[in-house]
């Protein structure tokens, strides 16, 4: 648990830097709601053709979900993460591939999720006490 209460700093740090592609929550959900709030007759503003031409709002059961914009409807959501949620995805994908390294974290991520980068994946790597050991090991050969 503390593993993930510093990379979720981290994440933050990295936000506040350069808040391009890094969501957290409160950004999340607001841009779900300006998405269901726009009328389809209203005029937009450009940040609302932007949020149109980008996100798609995924009904899944009870709650909402931010996808990327679909060219057609049959085609499978990659959906957009939030910081918060940034952890857990990334080890599930780590743990799939085998402790793999990060290209192959991130060909595994990319045919779900958006949002999640580069630098998310080599930081978590390097929280990874697995991966760590495999590295020192590798070195004194």
């Amino acid at each position: 648990m503390e593993l993930e209460k510093k990379f979720t700093e981290e994440l933050y740090k990295r936000y506040q830097q350069t808040q391009r592609c890094l969501l957290p929550k409160e950004k999340y959900f607001g841009i779900i709601d300006e998405l269901k709030q726009l009328q389809p007759q209203a005029k937009k503003t450009s940040r609302q053709y932007k949020l149109l031409a980008r996100y798609e709002v995924l009904q899944c059961g009870h709650m909402e979900k931010l996808i990327k914009k679909r060219t057609t409807p049959e085609d499978s959501p990659i959906f957009f993460v939030t910081i918060e949620d940034t952890f857990d995805i990334i080890k599930t994908a780590h743990i799939a591939t085998g402790h793999g390294g990060r290209d192959r974290m991130l060909k595994e991520l990319e045919k779900k999720f958006a949002n999640v980068l580069r630098e998310s994946v080599e930081l978590f790597k390097s929280f990874c006490k697995v991966c760590q050991e495999k590295t020192k090991r590798k070195r004194t050969k």
